[in-house]
């Protein structure tokens, strides 16, 4: 394929394929993710599950998505992250393919947590790499199309669930629909790593593993020469300055920005986005929704979700990180105290769609974006990796209890006092992004790192808010 070379002497070509391997991956996350969704009502009914039993098999992934997180920086600064995220591809081929054979809740499971291993590794590394390779001023755009891709996933997730459930009866769907919903996730898996195969590796990586000369190439390539030698000096003076242990992450400086990434992944889950997905058309179902209709509004949530992060997509480099997660977050509160009230009043099932459309259309606009790109901005570059690996698995910490105790607060707190719960989270989240986290847009990640260890100058340098042509 002829490359395309833009007037700055960049090689757009390379920085497409990049673009590729990050959304590809998001695409993953979302489908592997939410397909339990619809395959969830009728495995239990195979299984023969209680609450408990239903939240384990709704859940079970997310233990894999733990291991997978928490693993992912070492494997990528031990292998770099084009190894690392094949490594993901194999993991989300593996388990779709395993589970159209499984005869039991255990081999299930199995197959699943094989499934999170790769979701879980793949939510660091995805965002990670097209941060590490993007131009500056591009790169919040381009960590926004990760967010992109899982929305993507998360639609077609429904989507097809959608297709199969109406495909055969409930008998068959019992039966066997449900793991063709999981079997279909082979193909972007496929597709994943033919783009791995052809991206090239982070610049980053290979400079803080001593192949400057390397580095620089792939620098040359995605920003042309005059950026990349700046870039490449600025690389260089942050790798000197940077010690490469875990333990500078404890530092005052840094410790900052691991409790901002720790706090706000877990935030991110605490209002309730991962339990919403999983159970979409449950939730509908509660309200008084027919199962086809459930079906067919969850494909319109998940419309949704990708109309607003196509609008996050526009806004987050101009209207900044911590302005979207205001706003989008404060919309979420209101939208599910709204909801809890439609429960509690009973009656109501387009209310409560309308609710949980608007609860969705702000995750979009803000956890559901900024949090990966501020978690891909903040950390240095020697222990990014395994920064975002800690910060990453706060997340799946609280998206796996959200999914194990969704049942059991529904059963215990009823449908209206599980959405106050969230809303009440919600209000949490605000006053966390009000008062601690501080805006990014615009500055180099080197840059960034200076913020962090209080350095003077910031951002009045030319390497600390770039003014390139984009």
């Amino acid at each position: 394929m002829t490359n395309i070379q833009s007037k700055t002497g960049r090689n757009q070509w390379f920085l497409v394929v990049a673009t590729c391997v990050s959304t590809l991956g998001g695409f993953l996350f979302g489908y592997d993710n939410i397909v339990i969704s619809g395959a969830i009502g009728y495995l239990a009914k195979a299984f023969n599950l209680n609450a408990a039993g239903i939240g384990w098999a709704a859940g079970c992934a997310l233990v894999g998505c733990l291991i997978g997180s928490a693993g992912a920086g070492w494997m990528a600064d031990r292998f770099g992250l084009k190894k690392s995220l094949m490594f993901c591809a194999a993991c989300f081929a593996g388990s779709s393919a395993g589970i159209l054979s499984v005869d039991t809740l255990n081999q299930f499971v199995a197959w699943r947590m094989l499934g999170g291993v790769g979701i879980g590794t793949a939510s660091i590394l995805a965002p990670m790499y097209i941060a590490e390779i993007a131009p500056t001023l591009m790169r919040g755009r381009l960590v926004t199309l990760y967010q992109l891709g899982i929305v993507l996933g998360i639609l077609a997730a429904v989507f097809v669930n959608m297709l199969i459930q109406q495909t055969g009866t409930d008998a068959w769907n019992q039966a066997v629909g449900w793991k063709w919903m999981f079997f279909a996730g082979v193909v972007p898996a496929v597709l994943f790593a033919l783009a791995i195969i052809a991206a090239l590796e982070s610049p980053r990586w290979l400079m803080k593993t001593g192949r400057f000369d390397e580095g620089t190439q792939v620098l040359t390539r995605i920003n042309g020469a005059v950026i990349a030698g700046a870039e490449s000096v600025s690389i260089r003076e942050s790798l000197v300055e940077e010690e490469g242990r875990l333990g500078e992450l404890f530092t005052p400086g840094f410790g900052r920005a691991l409790m901002i990434g720790v706090v706000l992944a877990g935030l991110t889950q605490t209002s309730g986005i991962t339990p919403v997905f999983s159970y979409l058309p449950s939730i509908f179902e509660a309200a008084g929704t027919q199962k086809g209709d459930a079906f067919f509004q969850s494909v319109l949530v998940s419309g949704i979700n990708l109309v607003f992060t196509l609008v996050a997509l526009w806004l987050v480099d101009k209207l900044g990180r911590r302005s979207l997660l205001l706003i989008g977050t404060s919309t979420q509160m209101l939208a599910f105290a709204a909801v809890g009230a439609l429960y509690y009043q009973v009656g109501y099932p387009i209310g409560i769609l309308i609710g949980v459309m608007a609860f969705v259309a702000a995750h979009a606009i803000g956890n559901g974006v900024v949090c990966w790109v501020i978690i891909s901005e903040i950390f240095p570059t020697k222990v990014r990796g395994r920064a975002m690996s800690i910060a990453t698995t706060s997340l799946w910490v609280f998206a796996f209890l959200g999914n194990l105790v969704f049942p059991v607060m529904q059963k215990g707190l009823g449908n209206h006092g599980t959405f106050w719960v969230f809303a009440f989270m919600a209000l949490v989240n605000i006053l966390f992004v009000y008062f601690i986290v501080p805006e990014t847009k615009g500055f180099s990640l080197e840059a960034i790192e200076k913020i962090f260890r209080n350095k003077p100058g910031v951002p009045s340098g030319p390497d600390d808010r770039r003014q390139e042509t984009t």
